[in-house]
């Protein structure tokens, strides 16, 4: 029976709960309740701003430079239902309101006398990166818009259909003078979930471990980072005899007793947890000023926030074997018997040192670390996805109120580098904390030393890499080592069954791979080859960047000159017997004896390679970051020039050092690169990178063997080989449908 005498409910409360269903999964446990900025992502230096600080209803509201004034910052305040009034700052009576509750496109956001109007109510909705989205509750599928993202002081600000990925209806709240900010919402999916720090198990260990002894170095005689002073501490445990070379924890930013690392490591070792470890606790090196009462040089974000691998040399050639000979120890040059720790820049330090230097470092421990924009740590997710797993176990945290200024969020850094890991199977623990930048450094010492040191002394191994790196890889494939001793193995090319075949320019030779993995000599005077490619009637030909001789070999050897005075990088044969040579900035074309010049302008032209389907170019620029896109018209000239592949670029390089492209029959494009073998989307992007076991740079690449699926690396002095899913084509191949390739 109805209820006759059951109240109505009230229109905001039934359009918040409608609002709020909508909205389900993205709304905070935690509410937002004080005074913020509100900055539009489409235009991050201005903030929106009350014009005039009116006080009429209708005041204009817009954005405007930050000016310090009460107009530019708003008191949000919870009403029912998870609803919001925000107010600016210099009035408690006026809220920010759709226009007179107007619901469509391009209705104007101004001022109004609160009425406790669904229009001068707002539901906050969460996005993943960090940004919010600010939805009226009485028009729940419209949001805040910063109209076409215009970056001027006084542009309109009114709804707009709301999409989540539409950066114009994204904005930033920030806190000003301690108000809360709501955690975002979590994946139902992740694992990790907010922590308080007591709430990780400590482990029961000894009340009466065997006491180390501490000693302390100074270090001043660095020539990866020439004239730097610093402090070295050595911990040594009672348990070391010298027998044997002992484990190694180091520890970035020093040694500090508050972090209890001596006691906990102490009891770590007595109880069992973790092997006998000598730790290095070494802090960041300074430059001293030459004249008083001035700063030094301070080192640590050069040798800290960097991609590159100095700070690992670093450790490697200078400071481990310093302390070796300083104290008479014996440490462990095995990666899986170390173990690298830091909080903040000296956590992705301890990261990216195992990342430079899995074979060193296999064991990392970061809390809250610097995975933000000082010197490019913020790329870290995206490689971390991108390159094929390394054999790295790692602990990581965060915390719900981290760091965050010019470089970054830290909360939001971390929880991608949490996703990234996942996503390409790493072994890892990650833990979010309810509190501020380092939170649960001593809290999480002990859980992280048994994860990190379960299972020893067995390896760390590699996990499964993401779906992309799956679709090219075979399980239980690794790099071998085909060939070494030459001076410069460099580019390459493949025939119809599979042989391969490369040159070696600065021994004037022609080298071929044949179907059993053996390498023989094809010519022994090859005119200083440094290019190579096989035609579609199985003929090699080869240019010379030093006698400008274009030649062409039979199977047999005899060769006889197509084309004089063309000083090439790079040469490719197109399924027609038409040759395509680059030289210097440019691109030429060889057709019956004749060379054309078809293009121009890259800084130095190198590797080129035709896409399955034999229309499209491609044409590496080795001293950038591109590869470029050509369409291929019927005369053989080229058209719709695009800088289209996009490579990734190593921190301490100025290019990504393309020399060399092959196309694979299902249609990525591989790529040799100063990172490795990068693997191209048809459409550009980068989607997996192959970096060579002894980390060399990759001049040539090519597909080959007995079923055109053995990828192989020219390293200069080496080369190395792989069983992977892709298969060769080259011009004797017939035209291939070529298909997207997925995300």
């Amino acid at each position: 029976m109805e209820n006759r005498h059951k109240k109505p409910m009230h229109p905001v409360r039934s359009l918040v709960l409608a609002v709020c269903v909508f909205l389900a999964g993205g709304i905070s446990a935690q509410i937002w309740n004080g005074t913020y900025s509100i900055v539009p992502a489409s235009a991050p230096a201005m903030l929106l701003e009350a014009v005039g600080s009116g006080t009429a209803d209708g005041t204009v509201v817009s954005i405007g430079t930050p000016a310090g004034t009460l107009n530019q910052t708003w008191v949000i305040v919870p009403e029912s239902q998870g609803s919001y009034s925000i107010k600016p700052s210099y009035s408690t009576d006026l809220v920010l309101a759709a226009a007179k509750g107007g619901k469509g496109n391009g209705t104007q956001i101004v001022l109004e006398t609160d009425r406790q109007e669904p229009w001068q109510r707002w539901a906050i909705k969460q996005h993943e990166n960090g940004t919010v989205a600010l939805l009226p509750v009485h028009a729940p599928a419209m949001g805040l818009d910063d109209l076409g993202g215009r970056k001027a002081p006084g542009s309109k600000q009114d709804l707009w259909a709301y999409r989540p990925t539409d950066q114009h209806l994204q904005w930033l709240i920030k806190p000003i003078n301690g108000a809360p900010t709501p955690v975002p919402s979590i994946n139902p999916q992740q694992e990790s979930k907010i922590m308080q720090p007591g709430d990780v198990p400590q482990l029961k260990l000894p009340h009466d471990s065997p006491q180390g002894v501490i000693k302390e170095l100074t270090f001043d005689n660095s020539r990866i980072f020439p004239g730097t002073r610093r402090s070295v501490w050595v911990f040594i445990p009672s348990q070391y005899d010298g027998s044997k070379p002992a484990c190694v924890y180091v520890k970035t930013d020093g040694y500090r007793e508050a972090l209890n690392e001596k006691p906990m490591l102490e009891g770590l070792i007595a109880g069992g947890y973790m092997p006998v470890t000598i730790g290095v606790f070494v802090s960041p090196g300074a430059l001293p000023a030459p004249m008083a009462d001035t700063l030094p040089r301070l080192n640590r974000g050069l040798e800290y926030d960097g991609l590159g691998d100095n700070n690992a040399r670093f450790y490697l050639e200078e400071i481990l074997p310093f302390v070796e000979q300083e104290l008479d120890l014996k440490l462990s040059d095995s990666g899986n018997d170390r173990c690298i720790a830091g909080g903040s820049s000296g956590g992705i330090t301890a990261f990216n040192a195992a990342w430079e230097r899995p074979d060193a470092f296999s064991r990392v421990y970061a809390v809250s670390g610097s995975f933000v924009a000082f010197r490019g740590g913020h790329e870290f997710p995206a490689l971390v996805r991108k390159t094929e797993a390394k054999p790295i176990r790692a602990y990581l945290t965060t915390g719900t109120h981290d760091m965050e200024n010019c470089a970054g969020d830290w909360f939001l850094f971390d929880q991608q580098m949490d996703k990234a890991l996942k996503f390409s199977g790493y072994d890892y623990t990650f833990h979010i904390f309810d509190g501020h930048h380092g939170v649960g450094f001593k809290e999480c010492f002990g859980e992280a030393m048994e994860f990190l040191w379960k299972d020893w002394p067995k390896p760390v191994e590699a996990g499964s890499s993401a779906p992309r790196a799956q679709a090219v890889l075979v399980p239980g494939e690794p790099w071998k080592l085909a060939a070494e001793g030459y001076r410069d193995a460099r580019r390459a090319a493949c025939n119809a069954t599979g042989e391969v075949f490369f040159t070696d320019a600065p021994d004037n030779k022609l080298y071929r791979i044949g179907l059993d993995g053996r390498v023989e000599e094809f010519l022994s005077d090859a005119g200083y080859a440094n290019g190579v490619t096989v035609g579609p009637q199985g003929d090699i030909y080869t240019v010379s960047s030093r006698t400008g001789k274009v030649m062409q070999y039979a199977p047999d050897g005899k060769g006889k000159m197509v084309v004089d005075d063309l000083y090439g990088n790079s040469i490719m044969a197109d399924s027609k017997g038409n040759l395509y040579v680059t030289c210097a900035d440019a691109v030429w074309f060889v057709k019956g004896g004749q060379k054309t010049q078809v293009d121009s302008g890259l800084k130095r032209a190198t590797g080129l390679a035709c896409r399955p389907d034999q229309w499209l170019l491609s044409v590496a620029d080795g001293a950038s970051k591109w590869v470029y896109s050509y369409q291929i018209n019927a005369d053989g000239s080229l058209a719709n020039k695009e800088r289209f592949f996009w490579l990734h670029v190593p921190d301490l390089e100025d290019d990504a050092g393309a020399e060399s492209v092959c196309y694979a029959k299902e249609g990525q494009m591989f790529v040799a690169t100063r990172m490795g073998i990068q693997v191209c989307a048809d459409d550009g992007p980068t989607q997996v990178i192959l970096p060579m076991p002894d980390r060399s740079r990759v001049f040539g690449v090519c597909l080959g063997g007995a079923d055109g699926d053995t990828l192989y690396a020219f390293c200069g002095d080496r080369i190395w080989k792989r069983i992977v899913k892709t298969h060769a084509i080259g011009a004797f191949s017939p035209w291939v449908k070529v298909v997207h390739t997925p995300l």
